[in-house]
């Protein structure tokens, strides 16, 4: 147990990373191939939230499943609204990695 939650730290910690990346640091994070990677990360987020929760809670189950459509949405958009996009996918993380601490 003590393993998952130094992982949950450093997701954490790339969160921050990758956050501070597309708002602080905007000729970085508007880089398409930074954009990407960012952007993988958050899908990684989301599969393994999707996989840690328990089948029996069905209803966290479904939120974390729908945490993919603002992901792919925020990832589609990116050409369009750079900006909403950063912040879609930046709500997205975050709340992925909330979730990773609730079910722990």
């Amino acid at each position: 147990m003590e393993n998952l939650t130094t992982i949950m730290y450093a997701f954490l910690g790339l969160d921050v990373l990758s956050i501070g990346i597309m708002f602080l640091l905007k000729n970085l994070g508007s880089n398409k191939l930074v954009f990407n990677v960012i952007g993988l990360y958050m899908f990684v987020l989301c599969v393994l939230l999707f996989s840690v929760v328990p089948s029996s809670n069905i209803v966290f189950k479904l939120i974390s499943a729908a945490l993919f459509v603002p992901g792919v949405i925020a990832f589609v958009m990116k050409d369009k609204d750079f900006g909403k996009a950063r912040i879609l996918m930046s709500i997205t993380m975050i709340l992925s990695t909330v979730g990773l601490f609730m079910v722990k």
